[in-house]
């Protein structure tokens, strides 16, 4: 997948159809050779994933740069163009787990990632005790399976438990929700376990991922894992003694902000924004790829997340610079740390680089590569965070381009950060796809005539506000975010597109509840429990009135009929 661009752009200028004109400083066929070229350096191997505080990170930021100063676009930041900020994470320092039974002595003093360390929500801590052995470690007296029935003082030992369940080989078991690794442990922490070991007899199985970086909130106990290629089975653990101990340490990891402005001498400024950084190797979670057992880590290039949105952000920089629009300031920032959340967009509006009096209003874009060509429709969020959009929001018309419209201004992506103090915001997004947070978000896969669509209708936005007082800041109903924890998970990918009654299916995670009972990409979920789902607001506040372990009924409509599912959390 490397560097194709010349190639791909031709083919893309002579096959695609172009966009009716549109009073652009800049061609379209300009526009679409120069996204094409900065998306897919922003998401080549090379840049590693862009991970805050990584060298893909700097190399990013560089790129950025240098676009900016190409244009002419005045550094604004606190060190030139960038503002730099500070993260910390707790990550594991050292760890041992040592075994000694009758079929020999085992010492684990260093981590290995094909075979064994500790998991990431472990406590760091120490403990020595005897080990019990609790085969599948599953208490589901609904399927008849107890394997603690039988087990006599476990309070304050050490548990070993295995991957999986008695039907492993069912992708549909009714198992699936007795048998995560996060259940287990739940189950086990519960009957007084002091620590926990995991291990995997069976090399069909997925294996969970090293992460350096602990989880927090911590377990109460210590939790290591032992991997297929580690050779351990039940017979190891008969009259055996284990000793755990994890250590951790604090890292500091540093994100930097990109910003530049053009400063007409304007009252009002306008924030444009959108965050560059991704996921890189996956090192602080975050990925929704199911990896191959033992497979190395993948790169996540995050070419719709969030590449797409940093080309469009150079793109609408030169646009502007070029534009009659000289009636309010502009301030561009590239954001980092949004994925570990919004971090440097949080830091920014806590050390701004400009009064945060002077900005009009601030917008967002963060994954515009990926409109369907088939519905042609975004999704702009905090339509409701000023008067003016309704007035001015329904009548851009960009070749036919379908908006949207969801008045709350908080949700998973930076522009939260500004609608908490009073500015009005605007979020432009293209949808959810399979290939989210997962290596396969490649630069091939981008609609860049749609991202063409998004920057015409961006622009001709600001060009109707350019003479505009300021905008009046409404406060909207708050509604959670994607990213919300919640008491139970359905493991679904919500079609956030979808305008009709309930919750669309886009996608399920294997294993999940929702994948065990049966729903499929295409469902429409309306009832859970007792329940109804009419909206995503709907389906968010019912997660969090559920509690694990709940066994009850999912309506769903497939294929214009109405279903019940049995649904187990």
């Amino acid at each position: 997948m490397k560097f194709l661009r010349i190639n791909f752009s031709l083919a893309l200028l002579f096959s695609i159809q172009l966009l009716s004109a549109q009073n652009l400083p800049k061609s379209d066929e300009e526009i679409l050779r120069s996204l094409e070229h900065n998306l897919s350096y922003l998401a080549d191997d090379h840049l590693e994933g862009r991970l805050i505080g990584s060298r893909g990170e700097k190399l990013a930021y560089d790129f950025i740069i240098e676009n900016f100063q190409s244009l002419n676009i005045l550094p604004k930041g606190e060190q030139g163009f960038l503002q730099a900020f500070t993260i910390h994470k707790v990550a594991i320092k050292q760890s041992l787990l040592s075994l000694e039974s009758k079929a020999g002595t085992f010492v684990f003093d260093k981590v290995n990632a094909a075979k064994n360390y500790p998991l990431s929500m472990s406590a760091p801590t120490a403990v020595t005790d005897r080990c019990v052995w609790v085969g599948y470690g599953i208490e589901a007296a609904e399927l008849n399976h107890n394997d603690y029935a039988n087990l006599k003082s476990i309070n304050g030992k050490i548990l070993v438990i295995k991957m999986g369940h008695p039907e492993s080989g069912n992708p549909h078991s009714k198992f699936g929700a007795y048998a995560t690794i996060d259940k287990k442990i739940e189950v086990a922490i519960e009957k007084g376990a002091a620590g926990i070991i995991i291990i995997n007899t069976n090399k069909d199985l997925l294996e969970p991922d090293f992460k350096p970086i602990v989880k927090a909130p911590f377990k109460s106990i210590p939790i290591y894992f032992l991997g297929h290629e580690a050779k351990l089975d039940s017979v190891h653990f008969i009259n055996a003694k284990a000793k755990m101990s994890i250590d951790t340490t604090t890292l500091a990891l540093q994100g930097h902000n990109v910003i530049g402005i053009i400063n007409n001498k304007a009252k009002n400024t306008i924030v444009i924004g959108a965050h560059y950084d991704h996921l890189g190797y996956n090192e602080l979670g975050g990925s929704t790829y199911r990896k191959l057992q033992n497979e190395k880590p993948q790169i996540h290039n995050g070419a719709d997340d969030n590449a797409s949105g940093t080309s469009a952000l150079i793109e609408m920089a030169e646009l502007l610079q070029k534009s009659p629009y000289r009636n309010q300031n502009y301030l561009f920032i590239a954001f980092s740390g949004e994925e570990e959340g919004l971090l440097g967009s949080r830091y920014f509006v806590e050390h701004p680089t400009i009064p945060l009096a002077q900005v009009n209003y601030m917008l967002n874009m963060d994954m515009v590569g990926r409109i369907d060509t088939t519905k042609n429709m975004i999704s702009i969020s905090g339509s409701g965070t000023s008067p003016k959009w309704d007035s001015i929001l329904p009548g851009i018309d960009i070749n036919g381009l379908k908006a949207k419209f969801d008045p709350s201004g908080t949700g998973a992506s930076d522009h939260t950060s500004f609608y908490n103090l009073g500015i009005p915001v605007l979020h432009f997004f293209s949808g959810q796809h399979s290939d989210y947070h997962k290596p396969s978000d490649d630069w091939e896969l981008i609609n860049f005539p749609g991202t063409l669509k998004i920057i015409k209708y961006m622009y001709s936005l600001v060009g109707k506000l350019d003479k505009e007082p300021k905008l009046t800041f409404t406060k909207t109903k708050e509604v959670q975010s994607r990213n919300t924890s919640f008491k139970v998970t359905m493991g679904i990918m919500p079609d956030y597109l979808y305008e009709g009654k309930g919750v669309k299916v886009d996608g399920t995670t294997d294993g999940k509840p929702a994948a065990v009972a049966g729903v499929k990409r295409g469902d429409i979920l309306v009832q859970l429990d007792q329940y109804p789902l009419n909206s995503m607001e709907d389906y968010m506040q019912t997660l969090g009135k559920l509690d694990k372990g709940l066994k009850t009924k999912l309506k769903i409509i497939r294929d214009g009929k109405e279903q019940e599912l049995e649904v187990q959390f």
